[in-house]
């Protein structure tokens, strides 16, 4: 049974989905990081780059949003949407545009953004700047499909898409109508709004958490129980669901106690972040994520089996394959993905393993397009990207390693400082006062200062230290002067 848990009552925003009492999907929202999939900015064009077909957008941001040709109206509404046509015919530097971000920033990246605005309810979703009609591919009733994307053709305007979705199926034309006419007045609200309005302005902010709460009552399972411990929302998301007919149980709970870990979600999210992740058979995968990839390492660890060595390795990739499945979801991992299976020899327990990935992936609501294994016995995929990683959201690269995970050893550091003193070594100044890390100090003296003796007369000066708390190896030459001055400095 589906079972969400929200933790709304603090800044951080906390959602995560249970299926038999295991998470399955995990939504965390900083207010510093809060996702802005979805907003309308008035955006400015700042530079036009021909060679990329594609223009910067300040809209409001520290960094400029990127905009491909193929996103703009004018492009997808003209008779000259060829592909070839340059964006210059388009949209030109310094021009005002209504902007949609799909992806958020990531790492370097500044947010994607769209000139195509979209809104959307459980049954329909408009789209303003492009001709076009789509219905679900779920219809039960192949007739009744083919209804509504008559019924649709008929009562869109050129400059409309529309989106029949599968919860519309059984609904009469006059419950389309109000639904279409509804999001037709939002968006001449928004063109009404960006005409008094100065770019870049935030024209439309959507309520992420709660559209992330619907939409998850609207998918899949029909019932399901949502706790959740904000009053204001409960009360929002109660009639949400009285008027859509949903068979959702909602509670609102106000102990004192963590709702996630009333809950035993806590522990559960605590491992997110970790890099590894243990197997009930007793393997492992390791997670490495960085900017360009992210790559998956899969171990057998205290797993042995009872079996043939071949054998053994499959069941160890075959839950592999379902728990990386899993946490891609979890931990929101996308872009490039890159999964070291244990080398098999029999081919056809690669193809298997594709199949349980792809089978799996079908739970996702991201798209993932799995490529196939390399002659390395890697397997490519991809998952589509619109919002920073947990990791990405939840940490920050270390101030010591610079988020690579190694730090230069005492050694590297303290043979730099020896070289920097050297350089030195000409002038009047008779001392130094070095700043340095124990560990560093220990390897520039020697042991028990054995090398100060040949170092002060090769530098010519006498050497002063002061210590640095922490493990960092580090150091910072602080003062050149006399005997005299440097040793007032430590008194």
């Amino acid at each position: 049974m589906k079972k969400m848990i929200a933790n709304l009552a603090s800044r951080e925003k906390r959602v995560a989905v249970l299926e038999n009492g295991v998470l399955r999907k995990l939504e965390i929202m900083p207010p510093q990081k809060r996702s802005t999939v979805g907003n309308i900015y008035l955006g400015k064009v700042t530079k036009v780059l021909p060679g990329m077909d594609a223009v910067f957008i300040d809209y409001g941001a520290e960094k400029n949003g990127f905009l491909h040709r193929d996103e703009i109206p004018s492009f997808q509404l003209t008779k000259k949407s060829d592909g070839k046509a340059s964006i210059g015919q388009f949209v030109h530097q310094g021009e005002k545009l209504l902007v949609q971000v799909t992806r958020d920033e990531t790492g370097t990246k500044g947010a994607k953004l769209t000139g195509l605005i979209e809104f959307s309810t459980e049954s329909l979703v408009y789209i303003h700047g492009i001709d076009y009609v789509g219905v679900s591919k779920k219809f039960k009733n192949n007739d009744l499909q083919k209804q509504w994307r008559e019924t649709a053709l008929q009562h869109k305007n050129p400059d409309e898409g529309l989106i029949v979705r599968t919860s519309m199926e059984n609904e009469s034309e006059s419950v389309f109508l109000d639904r279409l006419t509804g999001l037709r007045e939002i968006y001449k609200g928004l063109e009404v709004k960006a005409a008094s309005f100065k770019a870049p302005s935030i024209l439309y902010e959507r309520d992420a958490y709660l559209d992330m709460i619907i939409s998850e009552m609207s998918s899949g399972t029909a019932t399901g129980e949502l706790a959740i411990d904000d009053f204001e929302a409960y009360l929002e998301l109660k009639k949400w669901i009285q008027e859509n007919r949903k068979e959702w149980d909602i509670s609102h709970v106000s102990g004192p106690k963590n709702i996630f870990s009333e809950w035993n979600v806590e522990a559960q999210v605590e491992k997110m972040v970790k890099k590894i992740v243990w197997l009930e058979n007793g393997g492992y995968l390791i997670f490495e994520e960085t900017e360009a990839f992210t790559v998956i390492d899969v171990n057998s660890g205290k797993f042995t089996g009872k079996v043939a060595k071949e054998a053994t390795l499959y069941a160890v990739n075959q839950a592999a394959a379902k728990e990386v499945a899993r946490q891609l979801r979890l931990r929101n991992i996308s872009g490039i993905i890159l999964i070291d299976f244990i080398n098999m020899d029999n081919s056809r327990h690669e193809q298997e393993i594709i199949d349980i990935v792809k089978k799996e992936a079908v739970r996702d609501e991201k798209r993932i397009q799995v490529i196939g294994f390399t002659e390395l016995g890697i397997l490519q995929m991809t998952r589509k990207r619109t919002s920073p990683s947990l990791s990405e959201m939840m940490s920050v690269p270390c101030p010591v390693c610079s988020g690579s995970g190694k730090i230069e050893s005492p050694e590297t550091v303290a043979f730099r400082l020896e070289r920097e003193l050297l350089e030195h070594r000409k002038t009047d100044d008779e001392a130094v006062w070095v700043e340095v890390s124990k560990a560093v100090a220990d390897v520039l003296l020697g042991e028990k200062e054995s090398y100060r003796p040949t170092l002060e007369e090769l530098i010519a000066k006498k050497i002063y230290l002061s210590f640095i708390p922490g493990s960092r190896n580090a150091y910072s030459i602080k003062r050149f002067g006399s005997i005299q001055e440097i040793g007032r400095a430590f008194e």
